[in-house]
């Protein structure tokens, strides 16, 4: 029998309101068409990107399951499972490329350790379109996630990267946005240390700007709430 294969599905990264077809390219609406098997991040967003990229998808007759990070390993071994008998899954997160600081490594763990195929689709990615208009250095670059929320290990993590070459990635949870902007004005180097601040990336409210420090402290940026990506160099 021949096993199906799992697609990773990239999904606007910008208001789901303000959606646009444009920006979704052709093999992701060819490939969405074609399946009827999706582990998601969050299956009524998913199921609403499935119908607005194709209103006529019988999406009553497709199965979903949750993929995201309380996800346990019967639940992954389930999906797998269906994939070796066959059937082909599509990974959707909730914004923008699944496995990447989003689930679904776990599962594309599972599938090259059942040599399964992993085919992922061409997308929007907040961290690389962030760090592609930073100005900042695309040769050497670390994606550090999320940074630590206790205060003294925030400020630590900070003055540690100061001394290692390259643009330094990060994100935060929307609400603390403001507090983690704050910390990297007081504690990045003013002088030497430049920074990017890109907000709502292909979104109506998109502002992506790079100064050194010391600049940075008299931008206005409008970052509450809002999906935002902190790169320092």
């Amino acid at each position: 029998m021949k096993k199906g294969e799992i697609f990773l599905i990239p999904t606007p990264i910008h208001d789901k309101d303000e959606f646009k077809k444009e920006l979704i390219p052709p093999i992701v609406f060819k490939q969405i068409n074609e399946l009827n098997f999706f582990a998601v991040e969050n299956i009524r967003t998913a199921r609403r990107f499935i119908k607005k990229i194709n209103p006529e998808f019988d999406i009553d007759n497709s199965h979903f399951e949750l993929l995201d990070k309380r996800t346990n390993n019967s639940t992954l071994q389930k999906i797998i499972s269906q994939i070796v008998k066959g059937k082909s899954v599509g990974i959707m997160s909730e914004a923008g490329c699944p496995g990447i600081a989003d689930p679904g490594q776990k599962l594309c763990e599972m599938g090259h350790k059942n040599n399964i195929r992993i085919k992922p689709l061409i997308g929007p990615s907040s961290i690389i379109l962030a760090l592609m208009a930073s100005g900042l250095n695309g040769q050497k670059f670390t994606f550090h996630g999320y940074i630590p929320i206790d205060q003294g290990e925030r400020i630590k993590k900070i003055k540690e990267l100061c001394n290692i070459a390259g643009s330094h990635i990060f994100i935060e949870t929307p609400y603390r946005n403001e507090k983690l902007f704050q910390e990297l004005i007081k504690h990045l180097r003013p002088n030497s240390k430049k920074l990017c601040i890109a907000v709502d990336i292909c979104g109506i409210n998109e502002k992506i700007v790079t100064k050194t420090v010391k600049e940075m402290k008299d931008v206005q940026i409008n970052m509450k709430k809002q999906p935002t990506i902190f790169i320092f160099e």
